[in-house]
């Protein structure tokens, strides 16, 4: 039997948030009979924490910001660093879990020749690139992804918003984010969640669960919520996770307007915590309102709980959600379409229970790590026998 290949997955960072998230469950699954998982990270953080729990190896290669001047002079010596590293570890392919590692890892790959036996012999490593979320085009040339053999996207919205770049249609690839399931399994009823992390146990709760910032639309959540707070007394909002880096006033202006009537005691901030199912589990319908998103993990999330979602149409989303069925989908930047699909799944409790069936179903169908990993193995084959 042939040995598992490796991968080096460069990650530029290790907070525990969707990208990393996804980054853990795809190295935790991997076929150990086919590919092995080492990964690369700026500092070892709560990603490291994890990983040494699945007895996952990890290396700590600094790289730096590309895009940022004081990191020019490094850059020769992050490039060494990081070939050397590919070769000690015989790395046959380097995978960059996001866009920003891309420029340092398509230039140490030129540098590192793969092993003996791999069909790629005698040839640079090749590179498989991520994007995560939404970028603009502009970004594609800044961060040198044409340079990749194949850039991963979670969405065919996406892929569509990269067509100018992909002409022969070989360089693009829609792979589906997939979800650890067994760790969005119900524990808790809804009451005793609620009891657990500190929140009223009567009343529908609505979750926001994600970064706190313009693009996930947390202005919109709270002007739906203000216009519904009369109406539906005992409805609270949960905001759970940390402001956007150079976001923080936008929070805090969040914050200051939940402070007055009608809002003031009913919308609970908390911080962001890698226990994130309780929190799922104390919510009766969960929101994304995004701007824009290149997938829209929660959602599946909050679906494997049996939590239906309402979600702007825009990116990803629109691709996991089934309106109608699975939740609810309404346009992007629209207070009042939003608190109309809030209030119609508030007064028709036999939906809502129908969605959050639908929600499980198509969570577990679609979206599981499996069909992920799966994609992501036989991906990682067609590049290297290509």
């Amino acid at each position: 039997m042939a040995s598992p290949r490796t991968v080096l997955i460069l990650t530029p960072s290790s907070r525990l948030l969707g990208a990393r998230r996804s980054l853990l469950a795809l190295a935790e699954s991997l076929d150990p009979e086919r590919w092995r998982a080492i990964v690369c990270g700026q500092d070892y953080g709560q990603l490291g924490e994890a990983l040494a729990e699945r007895n996952i190896p990890m290396e700590v290669v600094k790289l730096g910001w590309w895009r940022k001047g004081k990191y020019f002079l490094w850059r020769p010596f992050a490039i060494s660093r990081l070939a050397s590293l590919a070769r000690r570890l015989k790395v046959d392919l380097l995978h960059c879990n996001e866009i920003y590692p891309n420029p340092y890892a398509v230039r140490a790959a030129r540098q590192v020749m793969a092993p003996g036996g791999s069909p790629r012999a005698g040839r640079p490593i090749p590179v498989v690139t991520h994007i995560r979320l939404d970028i603009k085009p502009n970004m594609v040339p800044k961060y040198d992804l044409l340079r990749a053999e194949k850039i991963v996207v979670p969405s065919a919205a996406l892929a569509r918003d990269l067509d100018e770049f992909d002409h022969e249609g070989k360089l693009i690839e829609v792979v589906y984010n997939g979800v650890n399931l067994d760790e969005f399994r119900r524990t808790r009823s809804r009451e005793v969640a609620r009891l657990q992390v500190g929140l009223p146990a009567d009343g529908i709760l609505l979750g926001a669960i994600g970064q706190i910032g313009p693009r996930k639309g947390g202005d919109i959540i709270l002007e739906a919520f203000e216009r519904l707070a009369l109406k539906w007394p005992s409805m609270r909002l949960l905001f759970l996770g940390d402001p956007h880096r150079g976001q923080e006033n936008f929070a805090n202006s969040l914050r200051a307007w939940a402070t007055k009537p009608p809002l003031a005691g009913r919308v609970h901030f908390v911080g962001f915590t890698p226990q994130v199912l309780p929190y799922y589990e104390a919510c009766d319908i969960n929101l994304l309102i995004s701007r824009q998103e290149g997938f829209g993990r929660t959602i599946i999330e909050a679906g494997a709980l049996g939590i239906p979602s309402i979600g702007a149409k825009v990116g990803g989303i629109q691709e996991i959600i089934v309106d109608g069925v699975t939740g609810r989908l309404v346009p992007p930047e629209n207070a009042d379409a939003l608190a109309e699909a809030i209030e119609g799944m508030l007064r028709d409790e036999a939906l809502r229970r129908q969605m959050s069936e639908a929600a499980f179903r198509r969570s577990v169908q679609e979206f599981s790590i499996a069909a992920h990993t799966r994609r992501m193995m036989d991906l990682y084959d067609e590049v290297l026998e290509g």
